[in-house]
């Protein structure tokens, strides 16, 4: 042991003994809260440190539901409570906080809560909002229901309170002394229901924060005691960090409001008048600057007090450091973890939640002879319960880190519905870790039947009938998420691992952990991701993605399906891109010799022999139709491929519909180094690639 070691371990000692002599406050249930002048609402934590309140009683509003969901407003949808309009309800931390530090100020604070407004009506005809608010009251004041959003009573001469709050209101109230801007805004208030400009007017329907949208709104509040600005950031995705850009910032020095007060009071509360909404709170953290909490102690000789203070500040520096960074890792994690369960609550209502140790059952706590297949993001576990139901259990890989992944997976599966789609099953998030739950499919993935340990020995159930069943219907299920939404959503990784099939072929698309909803037409830079030999050249070369990158993806899928071949062959020096062997083959006007012979063969029965009927004809017009799709998906110009509604009506119709006039080859030489050479070609003759075909030429691979 080095001297160095010896000197702090003897210093540690002292530390301790100095603390140890430090007479310690009182306990109680809310003592660590109080201490760290930081509070979470948990459920756990409501009866002792909490109090909800309301001005009816009894009424049952507000109350908890079993997953600590605050419903803090009539819900319009609950025909259980009959009146009760008139009504404010709210939750507050139980005691007053200690705001102030040793000179008097308020300290600076920050506040992250989550909620959503449930509106069954038009515009202007719910009511009335939600509001933060630092205040002296320590509850609701009475007759402060409807538009004074439980802050302050009805009478002039009954007000008395001084409070700051942060209001989301969603009624239009032109009395003199309110004057509100529309019916969907946010604005500050300080001591009036009249908001601070600048305010917030969020009355476009197409606004982000638009208040009857029923959207869930995630919400931040800082106040800065050396500045005494206070700043609102507000966001309608709820799985975000917080925005860069706060929507209000004004400065007020809130030690001179509450001058003449010596408690203060947090909650937050809303409020219902001639009309109500459902008011619902998901989550809420608070958090208030460091200070130092001062105890009666007995008076120490003035030497051992110097040298226990220089000791204590020795020992303080060294551990100051690691301590620091405990201290932020552990908040930032739990605020995380508290944002991700929020957040997937909130988006994942209808969707059964499974525990942990159920799934860990499920999959022999996931052992590797239970997995079943792997992505960027997640490895997938058979698992089976208790009851015999077999499962696909996803379990993301990154945990915590991941979370804004986690959380945008299940808002968008939960509410997709379509039959070509995998609809998600359950979810869980516990001890760091989201796993997400699908119907397990026997038959696995297309991959496996195209390449893998089943395409030998079920070669003949991926006939031509099936194969053009599964690429219509991959089609509908992108046409769907393109332009069967409110908002396009993007796959952004369609390959045939992604394809699953049900006990009669059908195809489910899956895995969306890579998808990005965007407002269609809009463009977003984002990270390359994807699968190599499905990724658009725009991703690849700008980083721009649109639908018309789905459109791509889908264009290889197709010809990796009717030609048997995997989407890049490294080993073909000239052309190592299926869609540039598929190309080669047009141009030299016999396309269909790039078809899988086993697709022109049927179920049962002799393969084609001598002339061709009627039938055989159409039988290969219809798959030309696909790899001419599948050219013009796979053009370099996004601009030039058809969308997936177009390529859907194609397939549906079996439309042959003019391949590309140009392509761009790309081969990869010795080097290694893939390059690119520009080649016009005139158009191959229909007559030459339809009627001139003879049954040996099929078998060209």
């Amino acid at each position: 042991m080095s001297i160095y070691d010896i000197l702090i371990f003897f210093l540690g000692i002292l530390f301790l003994v100095g603390v140890a002599a430090t007479p310690s406050p009182p306990a109680s249930p809310c003592s660590a809260a109080n201490a760290s002048m930081s509070f979470t609402l948990r459920p756990l934590d409501l009866q002792n440190c909490f109090s909800l309140q309301s001005l009816v009683t009894p009424s049952r509003y507000p109350y908890v539901t079993a997953d600590g969901e605050v419903f803090l407003t009539r819900d319009p949808a609950d025909s259980a409570q009959q009146t009760n309009l008139y009504n404010v309800g709210r939750i507050s931390y139980i005691g007053p906080l200690e705001l102030r530090d040793q000179n008097g100020l308020v300290r600076s604070f920050s506040t992250f809560f989550v909620f959503n407004i449930t509106t069954f009506t038009k515009y202007n005809e719910s009511g009335d909002g939600i509001a933060f608010v630092v205040t002296t009251d320590r509850a609701p004041p009475e007759n402060s229901t409807g538009r004074f959003l439980g802050l302050m009573p009805e009478k002039a001469s009954d007000r008395h309170e001084q409070f700051m709050a942060v209001e989301f209101d969603t009624f239009q109230n032109l009395q003199p002394e309110i004057l509100d801007p529309s019916a969907s805004h946010i604005g500050i208030d300080i001591s009036s229901l009249s908001s601070v400009k600048p305010y917030l007017n969020t009355s476009d329907p197409s606004h982000p924060l638009y208040l009857y949208n029923n959207y869930t709104i995630s919400a931040w509040v800082s106040y800065d005691s050396s500045t005494h600005l206070i700043q609102v950031w507000a966001t309608n995705r709820t799985y975000l960090q917080r925005p860069r850009d706060p929507i209000l910032s004004v400065s007020r020095n809130l030690s001179q409001l509450f001058e003449n007060f010596s408690d203060i009071y947090v909650g937050i509360t809303a409020a219902s008048g001639n009309n109500s909404q459902a008011t619902i709170l998901y989550s809420w953290n608070f958090t208030v600057g460091e200070f130092q909490i001062h105890h009666s102690s007995p008076r120490l000789p003035l030497l051992w007090s110097i040298l226990l203070a220089a000791i204590s500040a020795i020992v303080l520096f060294t551990a100051a450091i690691f301590a620091v960074r405990m201290i932020v890792r552990r908040r930032r994690r739990a605020l995380i973890e508290q944002e991700s369960i929020s957040a997937i609550r909130v988006v994942s209502r209808f969707v059964q939640r499974y525990r942990y140790s159920e799934l860990m059952h499920a999959t022999h706590n996931f052992s590797d002879n239970r997995k079943i297949g792997k992505g960027a993001y997640s490895i997938v576990y058979k698992g089976t319960l208790r009851d015999g139901t077999i499962l696909a259990i996803k379990r993301m890989r990154k945990g915590l880190v991941e979370a804004d992944v986690i959380a945008r997976e299940v808002q968008i599966i939960s509410r997709i519905k379509h039959r070509n789609l995998l609809e998600l099953e359950g979810w869980c998030y516990e001890r760091g870790e989201a796993l997400l739950v699908y119907q397990y499919m026997e038959r696995g993935s297309l991959d496996r039947y195209l390449h893998g340990d089943r395409s030998a020995t079920d070669s003949q159930e991926l006939h031509g009938e099936i194969r053009y069943k599964i690429i219509t219907g991959v089609a509908a299920a992108l046409e769907y998420l393109h332009f069967g939404l409110t908002e396009c959503v993007l796959h952004r990784d369609v390959k045939a691992a992604n394809v699953l099939l049900t006990d009669t072929m059908e195809a489910k698309l899956g895995d969306f952990g890579l998808a990005r909803l965007i407002n269609r037409d809009e463009m977003v830079t984002i990270t390359t991701a994807g699968t190599p030999g499905y990724v658009a050249p725009e991703i690849v070369h700008a980083g721009r993605v649109t639908e018309k990158a789905d459109v791509y993806s889908f264009g290889v899928l197709a010809m990796e399906i009717a030609c048997g071949r995997r989407a890049i062959d490294p080993s073909n020096m000239i052309c190592s891109r299926l869609s540039d062997w598929v190309w080669l083959h047009h141009q030299r006007g016999s396309i269909t010799e790039a078809l899988d012979p086993a697709i022109l063969h049927p179920p049962s029965g002799p393969a084609l022999r001598g002339d061709r009927d009627v039938s055989e004809l159409q039988e290969l017009e219809k798959w030309q139709c696909v790899l001419h799709l599948g050219l013009l998906c796979c053009q370099e110009d996004s601009d030039a491929r058809p969308d997936m509604s177009q390529v859907h009506q194609a397939l549906r119709s079996q439309t042959v519909l003019p391949p590309p006039s140009s392509w761009a080859l790309y081969s990869i030489r010795s080097s290694g180094t893939a390059t690119r050479s520009d080649a016009t070609f005139a158009p191959c003759s229909e007559s030459s690639s339809l009627l001139s075909l003879s049954y040996s030429s099929l078998h060209v691979r």
